[in-house]
């Protein structure tokens, strides 16, 4: 059994559609066909898919400022003084990506009436150290800030190295499938039509949110798996 040397045509997808079967020439009414000899060879189309299973190494912690008091500009002046601090402090730990996150200011209301302000400021913290950032997340926790949430992913290097290595693993596997069909439907050889290779992202692996207080002590992170699939889809002729 031997494979033709026909071009073929690869394309990248981040989401396809996927089909399944074996399509035949239909002849016009007239029992002539039209089109040329390529149109009316039987073809098949199938997916197939690589998977893999790597463990989440990269964590997003996301801390929260508050402060409330009777005048508004006061209160925004100790959310940023307490930002300022945060962010010094979490720029010297080795290894931790640092950011500022979103700035609210309300109003709370009493009977209709405004009481008082509330201004809030989120710290964002992301590391491929789960212990490095726990220990950072504990000191920051003693300074009043909460920890509001954190989640895991695979780490965007990661990703891509796997993409490239599974995106051959499934190509072999597309090989293997194709001459199995052509085998099996007891054709001389076999060519590649159309290939869409799709590629995706893991979810991220929430944990559940939490407001941490100045008590709290360090969190205990398990930051858990995720799966990496790449698929390939197409069709093949059958000679």
């Amino acid at each position: 059994m031997r494979r033709s040397a026909a071009p073929f045509l690869l394309v990248f997808l981040f989401f396809f559609p996927v089909s399944a079967g074996i399509a035949f020439a239909e002849e016009r009414g007239d029992g002539s066909s039209g089109g040329s000899r390529a149109d009316h060879e039987p073809r098949a189309s199938f997916q197939v898919e690589a998977v893999r299973e790597v463990a989440n190494d990269w964590a997003t912690a996301r801390m929260t400022v508050q402060a409330e008091g009777k005048q508004a500009a006061e209160v925004s002046a100790e959310v940023n003084r307490a930002m300022k601090q945060a962010m010094e402090r979490a720029k010297r730990a080795s290894g931790v990506e640092v950011r500022s996150g979103g700035y609210s200011t309300r109003p709370v209301y009493d009977d209709g009436q405004v009481v008082r302000w509330r201004a809030s400021q989120v710290l964002v913290l992301e590391s491929g150290d789960p212990d490095g950032l726990s220990r950072l997340i504990g000191e920051l926790q003693s300074e009043s800030l909460l920890l509001s949430g954190i989640d895991f992913s695979v780490r965007r290097e990661t990703r891509q190295a796997l993409d490239d290595e599974l995106i051959g693993e499934a190509l072999s596997r597309f090989r293997r499938r194709a001459k199995l069909v052509a085998e099996g439907l007891g054709a001389e050889q076999w060519s590649v039509d159309t290939v869409e290779v799709g590629t995706t992202s893991p979810p991220v692996f929430q944990r559940e949110r939490v407001m941490a207080f100045k008590s709290a002590p360090a969190p205990s992170f398990s930051p858990g798996t995720s799966e990496i699939r790449v698929t390939a889809s197409g069709t093949v002729r059958l000679d």
